[in-house]
């Protein structure tokens, strides 16, 4: 049997561990600016605006001759959550749907800026074009009025953009829905206040 030899321990030349000791070094700053990104990604990632619903009402909703030409005033909160980015929004549009209905739409908002922990009220007044009496659709309103309960839905557009002092981001397409249900006099019920909206991008 032949005698057992311990393995000759070959030293490494001065060029590799210098190649390794700079590999060591470059995977390390590799690394911390791995985390520094990330970290300040986290920090300027800009979160999405909110909206809840504050106030509805539809004046004389309840009369015989239909909604056309009854105004529709809403108040709809915006709070901006970011610490340190603001949003610019283009002009503010609105819609209230019944079912699939139109019953008012229209411009509410000119161009503004939301600062960074900012809220701004949206205060909306439309003017209604339906349902009328001869529309199909005014029977099941009229009855769902009679009986205190309707259900609509407020949709808000625009186009934002989110700033920060060293950057802005592209501009996006904002929709927000309000699902809400109003009395038979037209006023929002009160369960549906502050009601947070859906907001899609």
């Amino acid at each position: 049997m032949p005698p057992y030899r311990l393995p000759l321990y070959h030293r490494q030349s001065p060029a590799v561990r210098c190649i390794n000791f700079l590999c060591a070094v470059l995977l390390t700053l590799l690394l911390i600016a791995g985390i520094i990104i990330f970290v300040l990604w986290l920090s300027l990632r800009p979160h999405r605006p909110r909206f809840y619903l504050s106030d509805f009402s539809i004046p004389n909703a309840n009369r015989q001759s239909g909604l056309a030409n009854l105004p529709v005033r809403f108040a709809v909160g915006e709070h901006n959550p970011n610490q340190k980015i603001g949003i610019h929004f283009q002009e503010m549009a609105a819609s209230v749907y019944y079912g699939d209905e139109v019953v008012a739409k229209g411009p509410v908002m000119q161009p503004f800026y939301l600062p960074p922990k900012g809220d701004t009220p949206v205060l909306g007044q439309l003017t209604a074009t339906e349902p009328t009496p001869t529309d199909p659709a005014w029977g099941r309103f009229s009855g769902e009025l009679a009986a205190g309960a309707v259900q609509l839905r407020l949709m808000l557009t625009s186009t934002v953009q989110f700033q920060t002092k060293m950057w802005d981001t592209k501009h996006h397409h904002m929709k927000a829905e309000c699902d809400f249900t109003i009395n038979g006099d037209g006023t929002l019920q009160q369960q549906d206040k502050n009601k947070p909206c859906e907001l899609y991008f």
